[in-house]
């Protein structure tokens, strides 16, 4: 298990109820962050995975992340602030608010702004690296979006975290209920590999760092219509919703459990090597743009239909990425075969591609056909076969629905008041999913806000809780102007 196996408490059996200051489950960036900070207080930490490996979503991302004043920006002269981001994710936001419900917490966004540079210099300390900016103007004012070079780094980078001799990691282990006493959170039910049921204590807190819920299609159903809730989805296939799931039952409120959006499903990271052709080869729109820019011109074809173009090196470097495509590609050792056997124009794919390459082939940031500026590390062309052709497939997103909480990322019940014990991170908390399509959001916001986590729930910290209250929020009747216009003579026409 890659070098991270956790250390045994003694007795540990299976079946045996177990004790621990602070209990985290799951270990993407959120659980990971949480961990780590939680350790690092001396508090005793156990942590569960359903996997059986730490790292959950991040390493096998994309790797990109948005930083707000990080010291990469500052050593390349980039001009950056906490005003400025939250400009930007405000105007997101409103993109999209009027198509989905959409409840953004402005004081996670704040809050992440204020904190996301010190998780660069906390990654960097870990031996993570940045190979460099990746440009988004549309979203981003200015570059904050870096490419890590190695998304295994990030498993790498928490190992010893879990090897101190304070933390137990229980590996292939699902939660299934928490446990309450007078209100508040004091453990958690889960069950191992064996079918063991084994219950925890968590004598100061527990932090849910489950994930979303995008591989729980009958959850999915509950929140978005036909399609969206069974759709191919990103990420690994443990993001049941298991988190969401047992904090609605001891009364957490959840937010934005419909916005669940639609995108061409393949990794930011491959897009950069490919270009998308129609059935006439030619490309359609901007490969690296706005999510939901990529749906609504990949819907606009003619069956829907519409194939990404690498070529050799990409697989080779990017193998894994294009293994998570939901459909098999083809490949054919020349373009003129490949059109033949995806049923392109060969003529309209031969050029397409020419042009292209040769517009990588000069000095140009933009592309001049569709205004695209992410382009391929070193603007390497498709000019490599054998060549292969990825069939364009709209799936769903990481869904944003999670968790309300405060500032010290403690859960908010549906009446307005922290739940104590309950804490959240990474994509469990709903609050600051409504910025994802900004791009770089989800994982540095999962290490950002997963470190507050694991520090408050070591520490008992709690925050006031903001923003309005579902009890008692109403809207003025509408009867007494549906009485006043039955006096109203006449057939209501004028």
């Amino acid at each position: 298990m890659a070098g991270v196996s956790g250390t045994k408490a003694p007795g540990d059996k299976p079946g045996a109820d177990l004790s621990c200051d602070v209990l985290v489950v799951g270990t993407g960036p959120g659980g990971m962050a949480a961990t780590a900070a939680a350790a690092a207080t001396g508090a005793s930490v156990h942590v569960i995975e359903a996997l059986d490996a730490i790292g959950g979503n991040a390493v096998w991302s994309t790797g990109y992340m948005a930083f707000v004043g990080s010291r990469a920006q500052i050593e390349a002269g980039i001009r950056d602030s906490a005003e400025a981001f939250l400009a930007d994710a405000e105007h997101s936001i409103s993109l999209l608010g009027d198509r989905y419900p959409m409840i953004a917490d402005p004081a996670l966004m704040r809050l992440f702004a204020e904190h996301s540079a010190a998780t660069y210099d906390d990654l960097i300390a870990r031996g993570v690296r940045f190979s460099r900016f990746i440009p988004r103007p549309l979203q981003h004012r200015t570059d904050r979006m870096l490419a890590v070079e190695d998304m295994m780094a990030f498993r790498r980078a928490f190992a010893p975290d879990f090897a101190r001799p304070n933390v137990t990691l229980h590996l292939n282990t699902s939660a299934r209920r928490l446990v309450t006493e007078g209100g508040r959170v004091t453990g958690l039910i889960a069950e191992d590999a064996t079918g063991q049921t084994r219950r925890w204590q968590a004598r100061k807190g527990v932090v849910l760092a489950t994930g979303g819920f995008q591989a729980n299609p009958e959850l999915r159903a509950r929140h978005v219509p036909g399609y969206l809730a069974r759709a191919p989805y990103l990420g690994v296939d443990t993001c049941r919703g298991d988190g969401h799931l047992m904090a609605g039952a001891v009364g957490a409120d959840l937010i934005n459990m419909a916005q669940v959006l639609p995108l061409v499903i393949v990794s930011s990271s491959l897009v950069e090597d490919c270009i998308a052709v129609t059935r006439e080869g030619r490309r359609f729109h901007d490969e690296a743009g706005p999510y939901e820019r990529r749906v609504e011109a990949l819907q606009a074809q003619p069956g829907r239909e519409a194939w990404y173009i690498i070529d050799d090196e990409t697989l080779r470097r990017k193998g894994q990425l294009v293994a998570q495509m939901p459909r098999p590609g083809v490949s054919a050792p020349d373009l003129a075969t490949l059109a033949s056997r995806i049923g392109v124009d060969p003529a309209g794919l031969a050029a397409s591609v020419a042009g292209w390459n040769a517009f990588l082939a000069g000095t140009g940031a933009k592309d001049p056909d569709f205004g695209r500026v992410i382009l391929p590390e070193g603007r390497r062309p498709i000019a490599k076969g054998p060549f292969h052709a990825l069939p364009m497939v709209v799936g769903s997103n990481f869904v944003a629905g999670g968790l309300r909480v405060t500032a010290a990322m403690q859960a908010v019940d549906v009446f307005g008041a922290a739940i104590p014990g309950l804490y959240a991170a990474g994509d469990a908390v709903g609050g600051l999913n409504p910025t994802a399509e900004l791009g770089g959001m989800r994982l540095c916001g999962g290490f950002t806000l997963g470190r507050i986590a694991g520090h408050a729930a070591a520490l008992g910290l709690s925050a006031p809780v903001e923003g309005p209250r579902l009890q008692g929020a109403h809207l003025p009747s509408m009867v007494g102007t549906r009485v006043a216009l039955q006096d109203i003579p006449g057939d209501g026409s004028q």
